[in-house]
């Protein structure tokens, strides 16, 4: 469910540049992205909990995204809103997240739990802003999920668990006939 409301982004949030120190809470139209979140949550699957939650993102090619959360009885198995929204964002190519906004369909922001943070950050990075509301400014995703686990973890220890889970020897030399040693 991506509709084709177009914001103009301003900046590059993933590296910190939000337009030259341009304010944060300018790079996005918030009460387009909370209005988007309000509809997405009507639309959600919520017979456990009650509580319909609706998220909506602005992708950097300007398209609004959103998504909403989908229960299942077996609760392991439910997906949050910002797992929709994501679905949404690269099936619909429309880059990276720049800005997005989490509410119960009541127009106030809820934050993202941290599974929904680790997964804003593979698809936004540690600048994507998150709505703090009407009276509050918008928080980078750096700020809210410190120390995130990222694709620079796993390069950096590629070659390394997966060899010493093999008894010291890197399965693809191994396969060469060669061994590799851990460091």
């Amino acid at each position: 469910m991506s509709s084709v409301t177009n914001v103009p982004a301003r900046g590059d949030p993933d590296r910190g540049d939000i337009g030259r120190g341009e304010d944060p809470g300018q790079v996005a139209d918030w009460g387009v992205l909370r209005r988007a979140a309000d509809a997405a949550a009507t639309r959600a699957y919520a017979p456990y909990s009650g509580l319909r939650v609706g998220a909506a993102g602005l992708g950097e090619d300007g398209t609004v995204v959103s998504g909403c959360n989908v229960e299942n009885a077996s609760f392991g198995l439910t997906l949050c809103a910002e797992c929709g929204l994501v679905s949404a964002l690269v099936g619909g190519g429309h880059g990276r997240l720049v800005a997005v906004s989490v509410t119960a369909g009541d127009g106030r922001p809820l934050a993202p739990c941290g599974r929904c943070r680790q997964l804003l950050m593979e698809h936004g990075g540690p600048g994507l802003l998150v709505d703090g509301g009407p009276t509050a400014p918008p928080q980078r995703l750096a700020e809210l999920l410190p120390g995130a686990f990222d694709a620079a973890d796993i390069a950096a220890r590629r070659g390394q668990d997966h060899v010493a889970a093999r008894g010291g020897k890197d399965h693809a030399a191994a396969q060469r006939g060669q061994d590799h040693v851990a460091e």
